[in-house]
């Protein structure tokens, strides 16, 4: 009779299948979503790899993709693509346009992809002319495919790195072009020659040096007696502007703990500027801040 009644209590074989397939639905969205979740992070937190430019036989890095200038276009271009195609965290789009300057227009010339056959194997292959030019068929004529759609501005560069945000196209190099577009046709031209003078920085300084930092900007701790418990103090850096010698010119400074303190804050902004030298970038024929704007430390008040 315990046997009959256990018996009765038996679920379902159907029942348990069930279960089981839902339950294998539900562990594949999940793995699903966090895939995603990742491939969505690692794009946005990764520098990407833009398209080439061949200008007079030179070829230049170009710091963009610009058939994204248009997402009809770029919808159209995702669909062809082969979906084998190899992609990485640097290039998402998994292919690299190459653009070149005909008769004073920005033309698009070829779009070439890798094709993984083994982990440590791939080739490259081009997208077929017929099928660029049924893409992009009301930009030819007859000879070219002038990209009409792009407007604006267009920066290509070669030579050494000189900073690097890992981000996008943040970053920028030895020798810069900024070629002005209307419309597809080249409007203006202008070429840099970028450098960096060497000087202090946030981003390549050890937050352990908390002495160094005490001496490099000193303040009066003594003048603030609501901070007689505090052995830590944390300020932001919003914008900030560097001249050709390296002085700090300009600095946005706020304490963000123990708490809101404008007058520690102006303080700390006037000591900053008081040191010299900071590290200069020259970049695109302007002084910039790298590595000291919108930058947070540590200030211990004691070891």
């Amino acid at each position: 009779m315990t046997n009959d009644v256990f018996s009765h209590n038996k679920p379902d074989a159907h029942f348990v299948l069930s279960m089981n397939y839902l339950f294998f639905c539900m562990m594949k969205r999940l793995l699903l979503f966090f895939t995603l979740a990742f491939v969505s992070m690692t794009m946005y937190a990764t520098g990407q790899d833009g398209d080439i430019i061949c200008i007079d036989g030179v070829e230049w890095k170009l710091l963009g993709k610009y058939v994204y200038a248009d997402k009809d276009l770029a919808r159209e271009l995702r669909e062809e693509l082969p979906k084998e195609r190899g992609w990485s965290s640097s290039n998402y789009s998994g292919y690299t346009a190459y653009w070149s300057i005909q008769n004073e227009h920005l033309c698009l010339d070829s779009i070439l992809y890798e094709v993984y056959e083994f982990p440590s194997l791939s080739r490259t292959e081009r997208l077929p002319s017929e099928t660029i030019l049924r893409i992009f068929k009301k930009y030819t004529d007859g000879k070219h495919i002038i990209a009409s759609w792009v407007d604006g501005d267009i920066r290509m560069a070669k030579g050494k790195k000189l900073y690097d945000e890992n981000i996008g196209y943040q970053r920028n190099y030895k020798n810069e072009r900024i070629i002005t577009i209307d419309h597809g046709r080249v409007c203006g031209m202008k070429d840099y020659k970028n450098y960096v003078d060497d000087g202090f920085s946030f981003d390549n300084f050890h937050p352990e040096n908390n002495a160094e930092l005490r001496k490099m900007f000193p303040l009066h701790i003594e003048q603030y007696p609501e901070l007689a418990d505090v052995k830590q103090i944390v300020f932001s850096i919003g914008q900030a502007r560097v001249d050709e010698q390296g002085h700090l010119v300009e600095c946005e400074v706020k304490v963000r703990k123990p708490g809101d303190n404008p007058r520690l804050a102006a303080e700390m902004a006037e000591a900053m500027k008081a040191y010299h030298p900071w590290r200069v970038f020259y970049i695109n024929g302007e002084y910039r801040a790298y590595g000291i704007e919108y930058h947070t430390f540590s200030y211990k008040l004691c070891e």
